[in-house]
This record gives C-alpha cells, structure tokens and sequence, in this order.
C-alpha cells in the first residue's frame, strides 16, 4: 500500500511517527528482550527468483491443457515479465471473460505477489469452482511486474526511477494520461509489458493486489531486518487508501468479494464506509479534515478501464488465504449472471448512460461483444443521449445519436420541432414515431448534451459503427405488459439480434435492444419507443387530510386545470399566473382574480376557495388568477413603500392579459377585477386607478389600458389611512407593513405608523383605494360574508380588518359622486346579488 499521494497534512505526520511503518499497516509490539522477539516473529522466508520461476515452469509442465507460460519484458539484471495464462483449452477462448490479476507493487509490497501465485495455484486445482472459471474465463497473471524489487532492492522503483503502480518517474509521470501512452517506454518496460497485455486481450476485469512490506523504511534503517512471521495488516477488498479511483463500479461486487473472504475466516475493510466519511473534491479541500483521505488519481491499472471499459479492483493482502477466497468471489461474478443481465459474465458492457438508460455492448458471444464494448466505450463520449420528458407511465423512450446529422435533429425545443426535425432525416421518421410523439404528454427531448453542441456537430472523420450497438431500458414496473417496442418508429420483435428481450429484474421490467453490425451501420440516429401497460396505478398516492382539502378547495382546483399554468408575466417567480380560457364564438369577457393574504401569504391557487371557475367557463367567461410580488420581497428590494409591489403587478398583469387579447381570444374591453382582502384592496385600486397605460412605451404590454370593466370584491381592504380608519373603527390595526413599518404583529406595527401619518400621507393618497374613487369609477359589488354586527360609525368590530363598515364608508363616498356600488353583508336586510359569483354571472351575461 503506497501512501506517497495522500493529502500533504498526513505527510508530515508519517514522518512524526517513523519506524510505526503506517504505509504496511504492521503491527509490531516492543518485546522486553530481542531473544524473546526473535524467538515470537522469526523472519519469513523471501521467495527467490529461481523458486518463483522453477514454480511456474513446474506447473505449466503438470498442467499443459490449461496453462501457458509467456515472457512479455526483460528488465534489469536480465529479469524477465512473466505472463501466465489459465483456461481450459477445450473451451472456445470466444467464449470466455478475461480477467487479469497482476500485483504492481509486487517487491515492497510483497504478500501482493505471493497472494497472487496463491491464487494461481487454487486455479489449477480440482474444486468445482476452479474447474467452472477455467471453463468460462481467460484468467491472466502477471504475478510479479517488478522483479528487481521482488527479489533484490525492495524499494518500488525500478532501475530508471519509475514506479510501475503510480506511473511515477524521477520526474512526473510516465504516463501521457491523455494520449494514453508511455512516454519513454524503454525507462518502464514493466509498464510496457503490462500496456502489451492489455491491448492484446482487453480483459473485462483487472485485479490488482497489494499487501504487507518493509517499503516504509529507508535501506540504512532496515539493515537486516526482513519481513517476519506475524506481520499483518488491514486487509482492504476493491480500493486503495491513497487512491479511491482504484474500485470497482459496483459495490456489490466488492461486497460479494468480502462474504467470500468473511466466509473463509478472513475480515476486510471497507474504506470510507467503515470510516464514515464522504470522498472529496477540489471545493470541499477546506473540509480536508472531515473528509476520506484518498485522492482520485490515474494510477497504471487505470490504463485498462481508460481504453478499453476494464473494471478495475484492488486489495490489499495481508494472507494468501484471505485473497485467494476473495478471488474466488470475484471469479464467481464473471462465472454466473450478474444482477439484473440476461447472459452471464462481468458487468462492463454500459459503456454509456443517461438518467438510467443505457448504451450497451452487443454481440452473441464474449468475444464479440468484448469488440463491441471497445469500439463503443472509445466513441461513447462523441453520442449524444436523451428521452422523452417528463417521463410517462405507459411510455419509456431512449435517444442516441452518433453522427452530426442526428445530433443536429434532436436538437429541438419542443416536441413539434423534433417532429419537422426528424421528418428531414432520412430512415427516421415514420409515421409510427411522428404518432407516438404527438400522443404523449411530454413537452420536450431532453439530451444530456447542450444544445449549441447538439447544433455545432461536426462530420469530421465520423464513422459508422462497426460492431453493433445495444440499449438497455429500464421501465419502473416489474410487470409492465404489451410491450410495444419500436427503433426509429419502426416495431422490432423479440429477438436476440435485431430485436429486442425482455424480462424482470432488480424490480425492473429490462428492455434490451441489440443491434446488429449492419442495422448499426445503416443510421446515425437510434430512437427507441416503448408503449406498454404499467402493473399499478401510477397516480400520486398522497393526499392532504379531508378538512385541509375543504378549505382549500383541492377537489375544485383539480377538476378544473388551467389553460396555461404558472404563466411568467415578468422577470421575478413571483409574477406568474394561471389562465383558464373558454370556448366561445365571440371574444369572451374575463375575471381577473388577486388573492389575499395581507399582500405577504397565500397563493393564486387560493381563486378556488371563493369562485366556481368551471361555471365561468361554461358561462363563456374566461379567468385569471395571479401572483404578485409580496411585501417581504418589497423590503429585500428596499422598495418604499413596499406595497408599490403587489400594487403594481397587478397592473402589470392586467396588462398582459390584455396584450394576449388576440391570441386568447378575449374582450379586453369586458375585464372585471376581482379578490379577497389584501386582493380586493388591490382590485379597487385598479378599478379606481386612472389608467397606467404609457401610449409612448417601447414594450407593448405597457402600453395597455389598465381600467376595469367593474369590480367585485370580499372583505377587502378599503383605506389604507390610519387616521381615516381609526376614525370609522377605533381597533382597526390593519396596513403599516404595507408602508414598510416591521410587523411584529399588527396592533404594535399600526400605532408608528399612527403617529408617522403625515409624514406618509402623499404615498397614502397614492395607494390607498379611497383616496381614488372618482365618478368614473366603474361599478362596484362589495362583500362582507362574515359581518357580525350592524356596522356602525366609532363602534369597534370583531374583525376591524375585514369590517363591513368600511364598506359603508365607501358606499356613502361612491353615492355621493354618483358612482354605482352595491354593498351586501351578513344580516344586511338589502336586495340584490348574494355573493361576487352571482354578481359576476350576472354582469356577463348582459
């Protein structure tokens, strides 16, 4: 185990503890006498280079049918690089996996190499387990890549300063990381022969194997001292401490590779997750203390997953014994079928993905697919990927294009333009996909790459693929039924080549299309299209309790969906609106709804506690409910006074309906504001309001009328005068926040601004609905469903907020000026419309 890449804060502390030798994890205990040391630890036998190359040769003699022996590298002293070779040769090798076992840090490190001749040996034996993986894989061994550190210097470099496990050289690294090449190959021909083996088999699988050492110890130090029976250390299953990049994709497999090891006798530790900590990244350096030591590095045994899709997966070896199960573990993944695939071997062939799909290597064979899974893991990241969106029961797709022309179709906002996009592509666009695309619900393809790089694609040496093409889908239900699979709009059938499988698995129905080479040549664009029948219900379950329901009106608001939804009518996400357009023969007329909530709560979704959307519809009235821009906001903003807001965005969204006139269909002359509390307050100020239309504007939604047609309010908010209002009810609390007075609560907010009010008044007159009607004002309905009392004059009300003497006042003002205005309340003795709904309706209807 090599700790030399480790943060540079644990540097300094190796050194502080010295001769403890961290970097093998050995554990030695002082003994009171040398005698008595010497006597508990005598020193383990060091392997020679004649016994370790007497051994291979000795089993390829007893084993012939099943092992090679070949030399890849001389080194120093005139130290060959042994390559080891083990299957049965009478299985077609096109049928197997390959797996290579090496040990890059064999010498200093020296149970790494001594683990893997262990494991070779189990391989030739007789168990069912070694007969069944000599049956099904190629399984290589390059037990010893240094072997001058082997057997002479114990140190990690070879005899040009390079050590093969890292890559490092005297200076940098030898690796040309993006060219994927050695630098100077004749300093590391260790690497060189390991870079032969890899591009020779281009193996699914590369075990690297670490273990215990003296490496921590500089020669004067050592002296002598040699490793000894009874040093151990902490044995590690599919990563490195110094190098978290070093593991397996999948922790399953490291997790089957510790219950082999487990059920063998022999623990493993299981890095950051025994550690409880989070890997790290440049950003979260300055957390360095919090988090796992590792660094993700480009280590030699990257070369093979880099080129060629090969797993990785590392150990550290503290007995042969232990590794050999592991191994034994691992061995059993690429002998049996993994997880959810259909065939077995080891899970490589996902070369690319995207939000859970997946491009696949195809083939009938290992070997065919090994070409396929190489050809399209060098390509994969030139595809471009996507799927339909929002994803859909009932319907799963899958987008990939690999050429610049097919980039440049799925290149597309909407789903109209994929449409035209595709019918230009020639072999992709029948009728089928142009239907399945029209019938769905989605609003869009989504690609996982941009789309100023979809539309810059370039055909610069683009090639067709040689070795076929697979996909996988995964659909979220483990029974879904009638499958309905389609490429580029054309149904395939179940096959194997050409067509498409499927079966349960990991809770998924698995879709898996595989191409054959010709059908892959034959388009740069492969559009998958899957109709089925879910397994259950897909709805959203969860529902609000019945008396929240109620009092929000849920039951109303889901019966009648807005024509558009959340429409922006400015920058800030507060300034949106839903629409609900009618069908009619002539332009229909429109209620225009604000919601309450003192201009600081509650939501536009709010229209269906207090109007019957659906009856206006099929009135032939259209409706609009907004947001505006709350107090809160405002006084983010340092808006004085802040009520200008809310005030102001029901202006603006006024005005934009009115804009969308045309388009909608619409009356802008027949526009009827509307709302509760805060909203009425809002809608009597529109309705008073001389018009804010700007004739002289660039933006054409400014230059709209503001005026309204009539209003029809709840409870609302009739004077924003603390003066007036204290006069008409001498509890009234209501309106300092709107003039940016910190609301505590109410009664403590209203008597500053009290006391301040002729420091605001010119705000007031500007702002405060009373302040504003004139005789032109348009016909107002006003509201009081909630009044208790007869409202009289200096009286105090239960709800001085929402008082129907305010209404009164504004009734005598608007008479006074011969403006219209009918006033209903609660025991009001009155004739006339009962409620702002039936107000409306009647208005409408004239």
């Amino acid at each position: 185990m090599n700790f030399t890449p480790l943060f540079s804060r644990f540097r300094t502390f190796l050194a502080g503890v010295g001769a403890l030798g961290l970097g093998t994890f050995f554990f030695f205990t002082e003994m009171a006498h040398a005698q008595e040391t010497s006597t508990s630890y005598p020193k383990q036998h060091r392997l020679t280079f004649d016994e370790y190359e007497s051994t291979l040769r000795f089993w390829r003699s007893q084993h012939p049918k099943w092992m090679t022996l070949e030399r890849r590298a001389i080194c120093a002293e005139s130290l060959p690089v042994y390559l080891v070779k083990i299957t049965d040769s009478s299985v077609p090798d096109k049928d197997k996996q390959v797996c290579l076992v090496t040990a890059l840090h064999s010498g200093p490190e020296r149970t790494g190499a001594t683990g893997t001749l262990a494991v070779m040996e189990w391989l030739l034996g007789d168990s069912p387990d070694a007969v069944e993986t000599r049956r099904k894989q190629i399984v290589l061994f390059m037990p010893i890549i240094n072997p001058l550190a082997m057997f002479y210097t114990d140190r990690f470099r070879n005899d040009h300063g390079v050590d093969p496990y890292t890559g490092l050289g005297r200076v940098g690294k030898v690796w040309d990381i993006k060219k994927l090449s050695l630098i100077k190959p004749e300093d590391a021909p260790e690497l060189a022969a390991l870079v032969s083996v890899v591009d020779q088999y281009q193996p699914e699988v590369h075990a690297d194997l670490h273990g215990t050492g003296l490496q921590e110890y500089p020669p004067d130090q050592l002296g002598s001292r040699q490793m000894y029976q009874g040093q151990i250390m902490t044995e590690i299953t599919g990563s490195a401490y110094s190098n978290y990049a070093l593991r397996p994709w999948d922790w399953r497999i490291t997790e089957a590779m510790i219950a082999a090891g487990r059920e063998a006798g022999f623990p493993s530790d299981r890095f950051e997750a025994d550690a409880e900590r989070a890997f790290w990244g440049p950003e979260l350096a300055p957390l360095g203390g919090k988090l796992w030591h590792g660094m993700p590095l480009f280590y030699s045994a990257h070369y093979g997953y880099a080129k060629y899709h090969t797993m990785i997966c590392t150990q550290e070896v503290s007995w042969e014994q232990s590794v050999v199960a592991r191994m034994q573990g691992l061995f059993r993944i690429g002998n049996q079928v993994w997880n959810d695939e259909r065939v077995a071997g080891y899970p490589v062939n996902r070369v690319r993905h995207f939000v859970g799909n997946f491009v696949t290597a195809v083939g009938t064979n290992s070997a065919e697919c090994r070409r396929s899974r190489v050809e399209l893991w060098g390509r994969q990241e030139n595809f471009a990927l996507g799927f339909l969106y929002p994803q859909t029961a009932g319907r799963a797709s899958f987008v990939c294009a690999v050429n610049a022309a097919a980039k440049k179709a799925v290149a597309a906002h909407d789903i109209p333009a994929l449409i035209q996009n595709l019918k230009a592509l020639p072999g992709a666009a029948s009728e089928n996909l142009a239907r399945f695309l029209k019938v769905g619900p989605e609003l869009k393809l989504a690609m996982d790459t941009p789309e100023p790089q979809l539309l810059a694609a370039k055909n610069d040496a683009e090639l067709p693929l040689e070795h076929g093409i697979g996909f996988r889908l995964r659909v979220p239900y483990q029974k879904a039924a009638n499958l309905q699979v389609c490429l580029n709009g054309e149904p395939l059938k179940r096959a194997d080549l050409d067509g498409y499988e499927s079966w349960t698995a990991d809770g998924f129905t698995q879709i898996q299309v595989n191409l054959s080479p010709a059908k892959a040549r034959a388009t740069g664009l492969f559009f998958i299209t899957c109709g089925y029948e879910p397994e259950r219900d897909g709805r959203m379950a969860w529902m609000p309790p019945a008396d929240v329901q109620k009092q929000c009106a849920t039951v109303q608001a889901d019966a009648t969906p807005p024509t558009h939804t959340d429409l922006p009518y400015g920058a800030h996400f507060h300034q949106n609106m839903d629409v609900w357009l009618a069908h009619s023969d002539k332009p229909s007329p429109m209620v225009f709804y604000v919601h309450g909530g003192g201009w600081a709560a509650q939501d536009k979704t709010d229209i269906h506690q207090h109007l019957n959307v659906r009856a206006f519809l099929n009135a032939g009235i259209s409706v609009a409910s907004i947001n505006y821009r709350l107090l809160q906001d405002a006084n983010a903003a340092k808006i004085s006074p802040p009520v200008r807001w809310p005030l102001g965005d029901a202006a603006r969204a006024l005005q934009f309906v009115r804009s969308k006139a045309g388009e909608w269909h619409l009356d802008k002359g027949r526009i009827a504001v509307t709302g509760v509390s805060a909203g009425g307050c809002s809608s009597l100020w529109l309705a008073f309001h001389d018009d804010l239309a700007d004739p002289q504007s660039a933006d054409p939604v400014a230059r709209e009328s503001t005026r309204t047609y009539a209003a029809a309010v709840v409870a609302p908010v009739v004077s924003l005068d603390p003066r007036q209002v204290r006069t008409w009810i001498p509890n009234a609390i209501f309106g300092a926040h709107a003039f940016g007075f910190a609301e505590m609560n109410r009664k403590d907010s209203f008597e500053p601004f009290l006391a301040a009010r002729d420091k605001y008044l010119p705000d007031i007159k500007r702002y405060s609905p009373f302040e504003l009607v004139g005789k032109d004002a348009p016909p107002v309905f006003v509201e009081f469903p909630n009044q208790d009392k007869l409202p009289v004059r200096g009286d105090p009300q239960t709800d001085p907020s929402h008082s129907a003497l305010s209404g009164v006042m504004l009734e005598e003002k608007m008479k006074a000026l011969g403006a219209s205005m009918e006033l209903r309340y609660k025991n009001d003795g009155r004739t006339g419309h009962k409620d702002i709904q039936e107000y409306l309706m009647d208005l409408f209807s004239k």
